[in-house]
């Protein structure tokens, strides 16, 4: 057996993106990744402006109590003439600033009668001024290559006249269930088959991570048949995922299928669950066989799967794992296993603000119900048992 962080780069170091990209529009690119690096066209802000609705006043000696009022200024107005010592113009947020101004005074620190304005609170020199190109310079990266448009990529987007980013195209992907004993749900049950959950587990959980999927349908115990599905699907898509076939007893025409028209990496991991993982490639389409254990199934996903995906989507490094955190166990286990452990619970915040992990019941390999109410896979090491307090890491699942 090899070890799960191994495996894991062993994936990722065999993989890499080679999706080509398109200029879409900011609004057919939420949720896309970006393709090449954004520079920023502009400065931000673009000229000295208020941060508050007040007055702009100048005092270059700072001792001043009262100033001639002597204009008005609203966002979208050009700036008003430039100012001289003692005088002030009355200003709204986002406003530019005249020339010579030395701060911003809030309105409800003021007196006027319209034509003298009297400041009744201390005034700090260059307060709420935003300075021209203070948060962003020209030139400077604005959004990394490999970033999320997310909302606040595309306003920051937006907020340089950026109507149209390059985006890679998405990873296609399709997804086979294999084995004589899965049934196809909605029909009827025959004594000794079960129901195929691991392909809609495996379709929806693809969809929320933004690949294009389609529904391969279930490979039966047949040699001719599944060569025959799996190179017409290599052809077609970027990635196959199958579940089932990868442990060893099983009948073994998926691999076989696999190895006779590409190649396929096997091996035995040392995790729980999830001990059957293999991957490969037929042509140019990537492999996954993921084991035929719902719960298996589930954790390899998010474990080893999603990483090695982010990368083939052409996301940054730093997301393509599942973010972790540490908490205090509200649990305890009996005994070490010689495999590393990834237990299903959820997590919650007790009195004195500490995170703390939450054992969900009915752990066992088979029982997918805990899945839906999991919010982290716990980190339980190889030889190593847990006892109520002790700090243990957790892997948070996406909601």
């Amino acid at each position: 057996m090899i070890d799960f962080d191994t495996a894991r780069s062993s994936l990722l170091d065999s993989h890499t993106c080679t999706l080509g990209s398109v200029n879409l529009t900011l609004c057919e690119a939420a949720n896309r990744v970006l393709a090449a690096p954004l520079a920023a066209r502009y400065p931000s802000p673009l000229f000295d402006n208020s941060a508050m609705d007040g007055y702009a006043v100048c005092d270059p000696e700072g001792r001043l109590k009262t100033f001639t009022v002597t204009g008005r200024t609203q966002a979208g107005d050009a700036a008003a003439a430039p100012l001289q010592a003692g005088e002030a113009v009355r200003i709204f947020t986002g406003a530019p600033l005249p020339a010579n101004a030395t701060a911003v005074v809030p309105q409800e620190e003021t007196e006027t009668d319209g034509g003298t304005l009297a400041v009744t609170a201390a005034v700090k020199p260059g307060q709420h001024i935003r300075r021209q190109a203070e948060e962003i310079s020209v030139g400077q990266e604005l959004l990394v290559k490999g970033s999320k448009l997310n909302a606040a990529a595309l306003g920051l987007a937006a907020s340089q006249g950026y109507d149209r980013v390059p985006v890679y195209d998405k990873l296609s992907v399709i997804v086979f269930s294999s084995g004589n004993e899965i049934t196809e749900p909605g029909m009827p049950l025959e004594n000794g088959r079960i129901y195929d959950a691991n392909r809609y587990l495996l379709i929806s959980w693809l969809q929320t991570r933004g690949a294009q999927v389609m529904d391969g349908g279930i490979l039966p115990d047949d040699l001719n048949r599944t060569e025959t599905a799996l190179a017409y699907a290599a052809k077609k898509f970027d990635v196959i995922i199958t579940s089932g076939g990868a442990s060893v007893g099983e009948a073994d025409y998926l691999k076989q299928a696999i190895e006779n028209t590409g190649s396929l990496t096997t091996h035995t991991l040392a995790i729980k669950p999830g001990k059957p993982f293999a991957w490969g490639h037929i042509g140019n389409a990537k492999v996954f066989v993921l084991p035929g254990n719902p719960v298996a199934a589930f954790v390899t996903a998010h474990l080893l799967l999603l990483p090695v995906l982010n990368k083939l989507m052409g996301k940054q490094e730093r997301n393509w794992t599942l973010p972790k955190i540490t908490a205090k166990a509200v649990f305890s286990t009996r005994k070490a296993i010689k495999r590393r452990e990834f237990l299903r619970v959820r997590i919650q915040i007790n009195d004195k603000g500490e995170t703390q992990a939450v054992l969900l019941p009915n752990q066992g390999s088979a029982m997918l119900g805990t899945c839906v109410t999991a919010e982290a896979l716990c980190e339980i090491p190889a030889g190593q048992t847990v006892g109520e307090g002790d700090t243990v890491t957790l892997y948070l699942l996406p909601g």
